[in-house]
């Protein structure tokens, strides 16, 4: 079983994914992993570094997540 690195952007509909708002064009891609613990290893890093990442923006650092989701692949 494989593991996906998916990206949440917070929106006035709710957390939705970055495929699911055409994100995926622009980089916020999902990526796979071949086990739980690479993805969510990942999803740990990407979520403590998001205020480096959008510090142009911290409050927009707060409306974006990452979490791991099983690949039926």
């Amino acid at each position: 079983m494989k593991w996906a690195l998916v990206v949440y952007f917070m929106t006035a509909s709710g957390w939705q994914s970055a495929e699911t708002l055409g994100k995926d064009n622009i980089g916020w891609s999902s990526i796979v992993y071949a086990t739980y613990q690479q993805c969510s290893s990942r999803v740990r890093m990407f979520n403590f570094n998001r205020d480096s990442m959008f510090k142009e923006d911290p409050e927009y650092g707060n409306r974006v997540k990452a979490k791991c989701e099983r690949v039926e692949k």
